[in-house]
């Protein structure tokens, strides 16, 4: 069925209590506010309530889609570095024994057990499979603890993958390996070409969560957010 429009007075309580910036800033925002989002998806059973709903601009709300805000659902973290980076070393102090991991390497890897050098079609049948897990995950209402490791935060239909993971409020983790030590190894070509973009986006874990810590500030200030804590509120 198709929802109904949010009631004009609780708009407007909505718009004196939050503003009417949008509260996503995915890449490309307008800023400026016309719709009504609501924080727990309308899908997941979100309700028409000034403590649900913040307003967003169009462009934003159509490219969240029913993503939740990390924590209102699933957690999301994200683990990226350079090719050959030590994912699973970097990761294993941090995973629950219940966390979901979703590595393009390791479903390359299963793709083609036995083959040295993945084929162009095989890679990009690993990257459609690691996308659709991922946005499938990132729409979830249950409460899991996922970790999506790839190496570039970008790809054809999301060219800023960072920015809004960083929206949303992911965690994301930065493997830091010298350009020296990458390119050291036997690369294929496919991984030399990679490691040339990855090199050449300058990302630090300082950067990143000089980043995070300024969405956050405003996700708190929206009250999304206890401050420097995780917890979110109950609704």
């Amino acid at each position: 069925m198709r929802r109904q429009t949010v009631d004009p007075r609780i708009r407007s309580k909505v718009i004196a209590t939050w503003g009417n910036r949008c509260w996503l800033g995915m890449p490309g925002c307008s800023i400026t506010a016309t719709e009504d989002d609501h924080i727990i998806p309308f899908s997941h059973g979100g309700k028409d309530t000034v403590a649900n709903l913040r307003r967003a601009c169009k462009h934003c709300n159509a490219m969240r889609q029913d993503r939740v805000l990390s924590g209102y659902g699933a957690t999301m973290h994200v683990v990226i570095g350079p090719p050959r980076a030590d994912f699973g070393m970097a990761m294993q102090p941090m995973l629950r024994r219940d966390s979901i991991v979703v590595s393009f390497d390791s479903l390359l890897r299963d793709l083609c057990p036995t083959q040295s050098k993945a084929s162009d079609g095989l890679r990009l049948a690993a990257a459609m499979a690691w996308d659709g897990a991922a946005r499938t995950l990132a729409k979830s209402s249950e409460p899991l603890d996922v970790w999506l490791v790839r190496t570039l935060p970008r790809s054809r239909r999301h060219p800023d993958m960072l920015s809004e993971w960083i929206a949303l409020d992911y965690d994301v983790h930065v493997i830091e390996t010298p350009a020296s030590e990458t390119f050291a190894l036997d690369l294929s070509h496919q991984e030399y070409r990679t490691a040339q973009q990855w090199y050449s986006l300058h990302l630090t874990q300082q950067a990143v969560d000089a980043r995070m810590a300024a969405r956050r500030q405003r996700l708190a200030a929206l009250g999304l957010r206890h401050g420097d804590d995780t917890a979110r509120p109950r609704w």
